[in-house]
């Protein structure tokens, strides 16, 4: 504080303050510090503002009071006669004397200011920093924690079962994987610290300590359940999934099961393609009409259905398949002699409750499903970023 020179006794209004650190997120991220605001004069006084001294603790300042006796005194020394207050004089010598104190004052607060500008953007800068480590190493001791806990749960529930510990362990990887396959087609980039935390995991699985596995298979189950209830929590709390290696679609609303059922997707010369659609549109009943000619490997003829839900442009819908019986639908349909032709079958009782309840909009994720890492499954997509096909014409 010593750049307070003035000898007027300059006091600090720090009723608004003249910077803002962001907020400090979990992860650490510091929000930049906004720039220095306009500094208000002490003629400038904000409702429920306080005030503090320079020198000694609480109240006005000692330099207040000071001013407040010389301002107020109209009485002279030195032997000088007396001005009185009705004077013409006296006034403005007052208000020249007020001025005066008042450009003080601002310049004496900017000073302060622009001192603690230059510490915020040092110390102050880094006491935020280290309060979001703090925060970051908070959280992930809690995660251990969770994780040292359910590893000695499951040691003592598999004890001498190593081939049954393994089994939870990739069967929880592979969900886990999938899981976050579906929040990477979506963009849902918190997903991608989690499925780290997940492979980092899961590489645990081929110690040849027992307990090092059972830590692994914990690590794995807690990251892939983390997943699976962000992406749950996502957007509009509507989703519809198709796995193609369990043929099968699961819609969801917020966290809660609304359909779950075996389907038939594309044969292997029509797959269904793969990525984030959405619903675009919805008919019924609906004819489908063969995009390919009579006498082409894939022609079919004219063929009513019930009711569509449309998630592409280029002709891929989930519809109901009166010709197929409920019972060949599922794992290994799509390479049999029911798979469509890029189409996505469902019972009738499913794709009616689908109609009614999936909004346009509605996110449509089609993805391997196979458990493989995330960059693998990525990498077979077939539509762009807008969720427009690249692959080509498709039908029924």
């Amino acid at each position: 504080m010593d750049a307070v020179d003035s000898a007027e006794g300059p006091e600090v209004d720090d009723r608004q303050p003249p910077t803002k650190i962001g907020d400090v997120k979990w992860s650490g991220d510091i929000e930049p510090v906004e720039p220095l605001r306009e500094i208000r004069g002490t003629d400038q006084t904000a409702e429920g503002g306080n005030r503090h001294r320079i020198n000694g603790t609480g109240g006005f300042s000692s330099f207040e009071r000071y001013n407040r006796a010389t301002i107020m005194s109209a009485t002279a020394t030195g032997g000088r006669s007396r001005v009185p207050r009705s004077s013409p004089a006296f006034w403005q010598r007052q208000t020249r004397r007020v001025a005066r104190l008042q450009w003080q004052r601002r310049r004496t607060l900017l000073v302060v200011v622009l001192m603690a500008g230059v510490g915020l953007g040092s110390s102050g800068v880094n006491a935020v920093s280290a309060a979001g480590a703090s925060h970051g190493v908070r959280a992930q001791s809690a995660e251990a924690a969770t994780i040292n806990a359910d590893a000695g749960r499951l040691a003592s529930q598999y004890r001498g079962n190593r081939q049954g510990l393994l089994e939870a362990g990739r069967a929880g990887l592979a969900a886990g994987r999938n899981d976050a396959t579906v929040a990477e087609f979506l963009k849902l980039g918190w997903a991608r610290r989690l499925d780290a935390g997940l492979e980092r995991n899961g590489a645990m699985l081929d110690s040849v300590h027992d307990q090092q596995v059972a830590l692994g298979v914990a690590g794995v189950r807690y990251f892939a359940s983390q997943i699976h209830t962000g992406l749950l929590r996502a957007g509009s709390g509507q989703l519809i999934i198709v796995s193609l290696k369990a043929q099968e679609l699961i819609a969801y609303e917020r966290g809660r099961v609304i359909v779950d059922t075996l389907v038939t997707t594309g044969r292997p010369a029509l797959p269904t393609d793969i990525g984030a659609m959405q619903v675009l549109s919805k008919d019924a009943p609906w004819t489908m009409k063969s995009p390919w000619p009579r006498g082409s490997a894939e022609w079919y003829p004219d063929t009513p259905v019930q009711m569509v839900v449309w998630f592409t442009q280029n002709g891929e819908g989930l519809h109901d398949a009166s010709w197929q019986p409920n019972s060949t639908l599922g794992p290994g349909s799509q390479n049999g002699p029911y798979a469509s032709h890029g189409c996505i079958h469902v019972p009738l009782a499913a794709v009616r409750l689908l109609f009614d309840w999936a909004p346009i909009g509605t996110p449509v994720v089609v993805y391997p499903g196979d458990g493989s890492p995330v960059a693998d499954q990525v990498a077979q997509q077939s539509v762009d970023a807008q969720g427009n096909p690249t692959s080509g014409v498709r039908g029924d």
